[in-house]
């Protein structure tokens, strides 16, 4: 009986917290419409990689809540270079100092940092808004700091984001709420840069204060927007793709016979019921060990192993797996978790 009530108020409070979160949403757009994302850079500086000419540019978003670039973000920035991208850095923190972008600027074309409103998008597109003859470019790359990489090199990744299969690449994609690419890592192909509909969306980019419409209306619409004018959008590590190998990963046997006494196969089992029953999941969550393992994927969300939000159980694993397939310095990422 105590379960049972103690049950019964956990979900009644996480619905509270949803009414809550949901009616602050509407009382944004309500009482404090959303601005343009333009005029929001406070400072701007030249790096040493040319922008001119460049075929290749990446957009790289960062956010720090004091004046710092982590190691692990130069690292990520230093192997876009690599890979044959001029740089855009594109910062959320203010009040960056020229001490600290210094040892940035050899692997950037670029660099600003801005007031922190409207979430990525919002210098997404301020960036982008810089970026000269940006429809002559071969193709536009948007990611940020959200991930920890990349552990594999980028360069087989980008060849085989093909301009003849898709116009726009994303890493990975998703089908919770709606069909869309996840924007940590998004691809542009010369068919897309050129077409009304990219340069119409980014135009139309306000600085929402509330992440709901900024994944609603921006990371979700996006994906909506190009596909509803015929560019073809497509994932890397597609999410049909990612949860077979999972199923053929040696997870418990697919009955409705309840697993106990173990946590890894009951959540394994508990997955298997939702990719059957067409349940979306966050994959770049809930598969990471296969898409690392498996597939060759060259990232870890940094919520993943920060906070783990849905107590995946494997997770604290993270450091053994990358280390056997990949020679990247997890102290990189150990400087970023939670002590123990």
């Amino acid at each position: 009986m105590a379960k049972a009530f103690a049950w019964v108020i956990k979900q009644i409070t996480y619905r509270g917290r949803l009414l809550l979160g949901r009616v602050a949403d509407y009382a944004e757009l309500l009482f404090s419409p959303p601005k343009p994302a333009a005029g929001t850079i406070r400072q701007t500086w030249t790096g040493h990689v040319p922008l001119a000419g460049a075929r290749r540019v990446a957009v790289f978003m960062h956010f720090a809540r004091t004046d710092c670039i982590a190691p692990y973000v130069r690292y990520h920035v230093r192997k876009l270079r690599e890979a044959g991208f001029a740089i855009i850095f594109a910062s959320n923190t203010s009040n960056l100092s020229d001490q600290t972008i210094a040892p940035l600027l050899p692997d950037v074309a670029m660099a600003f940092c801005r007031l922190n409103v409207g979430w990525d998008f919002a210098a997404y597109r301020e960036a982008i808004g810089l970026i000269p003859a940006l429809e002559d470019r071969e193709m536009l790359l948007i990611t940020n700091d959200s991930v920890f990489g990349p552990i594999h090199d980028l360069s087989p990744l980008i060849a085989r984001a093909n301009a003849d299969e898709a116009d726009v690449w994303g890493s990975t994609d998703s089908w919770e709420r709606h069909y869309h690419l996840q924007s940590f890592f998004l691809l542009f192909h010369q068919r897309a840069l050129r077409s009304p509909a990219f340069h119409q969306f980014w135009g139309d980019v306000r600085c929402f204060r509330r992440k709901h419409w900024i994944i609603e209306k921006y990371e979700i619409g996006l994906t909506r927007v190009l596909q509803g004018q015929g560019l073809r959008c497509k994932a890397l590590f597609a999410y049909n793709d990612v949860t077979q190998a999972f199923l053929l990963s040696g997870t418990p046997p697919r009955t409705h016979v309840k697993v106990t006494g173990n946590d890894q196969a009951v959540f394994s089992q508990m997955l298997v019921g939702r990719i059957n029953a067409s349940i979306p999941i966050n994959q770049t969550h809930f598969f990471w060990r296969e898409l690392v393992v498996d597939l060759g994927f060259p990232f870890i969300k940094r919520e993943l192993l920060q906070k783990n939000p849905a107590n995946i159980p494997n997770v604290g694993d993270w450091e053994n797996v990358l280390s056997r397939v990949s020679t990247y310095d997890t102290g990189l990422i150990r400087e970023h978790l939670p002590t123990r």
